[in-house]
């Protein structure tokens, strides 16, 4: 992030008007949905919010009756929750920059499965106009596909199991990875106000096979997201939402795995409106979550799951929509639950995760009010020590000697971390040393033994050490000159 910007977002922090967990995910702004006493409404547009509704209409009866709208001139059928507005942080007018060339190289998807065509899958596409960004963009679209996959595998570890998104694949330089059509269509259809232009043109390209979820990244500024959504309850492989084509859209001001997630979650089925925590616009109002965020002024969203870092996951406590291993009695063992979909592979059980850093709360001796210091211990691999996708810890415009610590409730048993180092090279920059440092009981001490601390971009380092045992666990790191510096994630292991 350039200085310039981080100052007008300083400033209009301190204003209020910018919170301090600006998005790589999904924390939602808000939808204008219409009052919950006048569902057979729709709402006015609000264009610059991507607000648009446009093409929606609501019918007492058919398969969209149930609070959802239909989107007209498509057939067959397809029902919306509606447009969801742009994430703190991101504009509906402002394209997300593409990720540098460099930047995944090493990623893939940890599960691939079958030919990569056959079956249940979702396709991605780019969708353009008369200019194309395809090369550009290519790696970005790979990469957030995967975030999404991410999203969806690490939120079933929370419940003892395991799920992929199930894509069409191929193999790039030895690694499965997500597919990308490049999809050309009219100008005048890519920037319609009403989705059905594009859809229909989507369509008469070939995209309609029924056994697709389409996940459309679309270089457009007319929307921040908005997906189908069956709304079907029923506990069945015949449930609408196991069936395609169906279609989910992030315009270019919100091309992040969150968005794509929440987006692609819909189409997915979730959030069906008689869930415990349904909002009955579509989503939850139990935070943090993917798929929750207060879309109406009628609804009540309370904080659950306390952890912001879970705005990265699917389903707090995993009793609306997700649960791989739901109690018997419960909603999930008796309604539609996404974990069941037939677009996702299924997994066995997960054992425990040995990054024990998960289970620990993060602090810091500064934090930009951009930034958080949740990123550190999150769960999310970067891409690059330059990644612009996902949170990240920063201490801009402190220099000096900064620290970020793990913290955990009893003592834990660690001989060996893994840093990744953040470096934007705009300010936040390689730090020109650091160090681990332990809590011994009353006093920080270096870790003993420690195999050395390397300042490497684009890679894990990995420390190994004596081991200890303790309930602290602190990065120091010592700032290059007047630059400052951060960090994208701590691994902490037991051996």
């Amino acid at each position: 992030m350039p200085r310039s910007t981080r100052v007008a977002l300083a400033a209009l922090a301190a204003l209020g008007l910018v919170g301090a967990g600006i998005f790589a995910g999904t924390a939602f702004a808000g939808d204008q949905a219409s009052g919950k006493a006048d569902l057979a409404a729709v709402p006015a547009s609000d264009f610059a919010r991507g607000m648009s509704y446009e093409g929606l209409q609501r019918k007492s009866g058919g398969p969209c009756g149930a609070g959802l709208f239909e989107v007209k001139g498509t057939s067959p059928v397809m029902c919306t929750h509606g447009p969801d507005s742009a994430p703190a942080g991101l504009s509906v007018k402002q394209s997300v920059p593409a990720l540098a060339a460099a930047a995944s190289s090493a990623q893939a998807l940890a599960v691939c499965e079958g030919d990569g065509t056959s079956g249940r899958r979702v396709e991605v596409l780019y969708i353009h106009g008369s200019s194309s960004r395809y090369s550009q963009y290519l790696e970005t679209f790979r990469s957030l596909a995967e975030g999404v996959d991410t999203i969806f595998n690490e939120s079933a570890k929370e419940t003892g199991g395991e799920r992929h998104v199930r894509y069409v694949t191929e193999t790039v330089n030895g690694a499965c990875r997500p597919v990308v059509r490049d999809v050309q269509i009219a100008d005048s259809a890519l920037n319609a106000n009403d989705w059905a232009p594009l859809l229909n043109a989507v369509k008469a390209a070939g995209y309609t096979r029924t056994d697709r979820k389409y996940l459309q990244f679309v270089d457009a500024n007319v929307y921040c997201g908005i997906g189908g959504l069956a709304g079907d309850t029923k506990k069945s492989d015949s449930n609408r939402s196991n069936t395609g084509p169906e279609y989910a859209r992030a315009d270019n001001g919100c091309w992040t795995a969150g968005v794509a997630a929440h987006e692609l979650g819909h189409t997915l089925g979730a959030v069906n409106n008689n869930a415990p925590n349904a909002s009955g616009f579509g989503h939850c109002t139990d935070e943090w979550d993917v798929m929750c965020y207060k879309d109406d002024p009628s609804v009540t969203v309370r904080t659950v799951c306390t952890a912001r870092s879970h705005d990265e996951r699917l389903d707090c406590n995993h009793d609306d929509y997700y649960n791989t291993n739901p109690a018997a009695g419960s909603y999930l063992s008796q309604y539609y639950n996404v974990a069941d979909n037939l677009f996702l592979i299924k997994g066995g059980t997960t054992q425990p995760d040995p990054n024990l850093a998960r289970s620990a709360t993060a602090s810091a001796s500064y934090t930009s009010s951009w930034e958080s210091v949740n990123a550190i211990n999150d769960g999310i691999d970067p891409p690059s020590s330059n990644d612009t996708v996902n949170p990240r810890w920063g201490t801009w415009p402190n220099s000096g000697q900064q620290w970020a610590e793990l913290q955990w409730s009893g003592n834990q048993t660690l001989k060996r971390a893994q840093v990744y180092l953040f470096d934007d090279n705009q300010g936040i920059d390689l730090p020109s040393s650091w160090k681990l440092q332990y809590w011994t009981g009353s006093a920080y001490a270096d870790v003993p033994g420690a195999s050395g601390y390397p300042v490497t971009a684009n890679a894990y380092i990995t420390v190994t050490f004596t081991q200890v045992s303790t309930s602290r666990l602190r990065v120091v790191l010592q700032s290059n000159g007047t630059n400052s510096v951060g960090l994208l994630e701590v691994k902490a292991y037991a051996s």
